[in-house]
């Protein structure tokens, strides 16, 4: 199922356009970028081209083996130096509109430091003249930014369009699993999360139990050891940022920077690149916007990984597959309990500036979670005249009248708190509630009924 619709609409509003166009797309690996630009070159002229390992020789042959089969052209010879291959490409586009992509495009900087700069120089004086789409595509997000991003970088200023392909949210991936019940939905997200290679690892004929025994658990499964492997083709010193991300999935939520030590090392710039990579986030309490962070998981996959896997792969290795699923099963709601915050999060943020069972919740000029010392809620909206309290709760009771008095109890104290005249409370229950309490200011959705929310906001029908 190709879940990036909606980053392949924006490419292709750039590809009908008029004129040239530098576009990067970049973001780490497994996202689905690839499969993305062989879907927007389905029915357009253009040509995928793979940058490999190796040098500038070999990377600027490849490009013109692939020209030669993509475009159906004759191109003799062979070239030796970066300025041939651009005026080739200048030759082709003068003539005829064309997409070039080109993938791991920060490897020919490898084979040669002048190349990114001597395409700034083709840029400038020849290619955006011409009727080209020239998309650069690459993983390694640090670099990419020195290349293009970066005030000093030397595509600075050239690009015409960049697009950042991140992990899916919950609203989107939730899509690809369908066939599932409700509830598996949220555990299939909590386990493979947002990144379409591991949901399309997926095999539904077996249940979701025998996946993640398959796939995750066993020693010959697909992704047993897939965080370690893309850390170690990306990052020096994996062994340290695999030291953070295990200290950090100790943690319900995340750790504040002050409990993530790792040996002697000063773990910021590390901590700096994950977040870059997508895998780590920061988390503001709404109260405190500019200290108190939370380092948390941005990526489920790796949460999922780093907490069960890891931290068991002494079982694994003698082969206790039953035991590691047994640990995961006895753990999993509390582990699900902060997916549940994450999706309850994302859907109060659709529903801001709409109605849902004929109340309109106002859109919110602040909203983010909430603690301080003797006061906690999942998530706070703030408006002009109105908090929204959200809260979630991912476990197999049915929640009663106590609960629920107690976060209207909150609700009130951070109304006041915030001096605003009411309040409204959105609880999410995965089992749903005790019966029905009617209050003109509650909202209480079981997940049968988040799952109905979902599918109509993302039609845009909410009523």
């Amino acid at each position: 199922m190709f879940l990036r619709s909606t980053e392949l609409n924006s490419l292709e509003r750039i590809c009908i356009r008029p004129g040239a166009d530098l576009v990067l797309i970049y973001g780490r690996r497994r996202l689905g970028k690839t499969t993305m630009i062989l879907r927007l070159l389905e029915d357009r002229r253009g040509a995928y081209l793979y940058t490999p390992r190796g040098s500038l020789v070999d990377i600027l042959n490849s490009y013109l083996d692939a020209l030669n089969s993509q475009l159906s052209i004759d191109i003799f010879g062979k070239v030796s130096r970066f300025e041939e291959f651009l005026d080739l490409l200048y030759r082709i586009s003068k003539k005829e509109k064309i997409i070039i992509a080109i993938d791991e495009f920060q490897r020919i900087q490898e084979a040669d430091r002048s190349a990114i700069s001597i395409l700034q120089d083709y840029w400038d004086r020849k290619l955006r003249f011409t009727q080209i789409k020239l998309i650069l595509v690459g993983s390694l997000v640090g670099i990419i930014e020195r290349l293009a991003i970066h005030g000093d970088a030397p595509l600075f200023g050239r690009l015409t369009s960049q697009i950042k392909i991140e992990p899916l949210p919950y609203s989107r991936a939730r899509i690809f699993w369908k066939k599932l019940d409700i509830y598996d939905r949220v555990l299939a997200y909590g386990v493979f999360g947002g990144t379409p290679a591991y949901m399309d690892s997926y095999d539904f004929s077996i249940d979701i139990w025998g996946n993640i025994e398959i796939l995750i658990v066993r020693k010959e499964g697909k992704l047993n050891n897939e965080p370690e492997n893309l850390l170690a083709s990306e990052l020096r010193n994996p062994l340290v940022y695999m030291s953070i991300l295990e200290r950090i999935s100790m943690g319900e939520r995340g750790l504040p920077l002050g409990k993530i030590h790792v040996g002697e090392s000063n773990i910021i710039p590390y901590i700096r690149k994950l977040e870059k990579m997508d895998i780590l986030k920061r988390i503001y309490p709404l109260n405190e916007p500019r200290r108190g962070a939370l380092y948390a998981f941005k990526d489920e996959f790796f949460r999922f990984w780093f907490r069960y896997i890891r931290r068991y792969y002494w079982l694994i290795e003698m082969e206790r597959y039953d035991v590691v699923l047994e640990n995961i099963k006895s753990d999993i709601n509390n582990y699900l309990g902060y997916t549940y915050e994450e999706i309850l999060r994302e859907l109060l943020v659709l529903l801001s500036g709409r109605k849902i069972n004929g109340m309109k919740i106002p859109t919110f000029k602040k909203f983010g979670p909430f603690w301080e010392r003797d006061l906690e809620v999942d998530a706070l909206g703030v408006s002009q005249d109105t908090i929204i309290v959200g809260e979630s709760k991912w476990q197999d009771k049915k929640l009663g009248i106590r609960e629920i008095s107690k976060i209207l109890e909150k609700a009130e104290l951070l109304a006041q708190k915030f001096g605003k005249k009411r309040y409204i409370v959105i609880i999410l229950s995965k089992t749903g509630f005790r019966r029905d309490y009617s209050e003109e200011n509650l909202i209480l959705l079981d997940h049968e009924k988040v799952e109905e929310l979902f599918d109509r906001l993302t039609k845009n029908t909410i009523t």
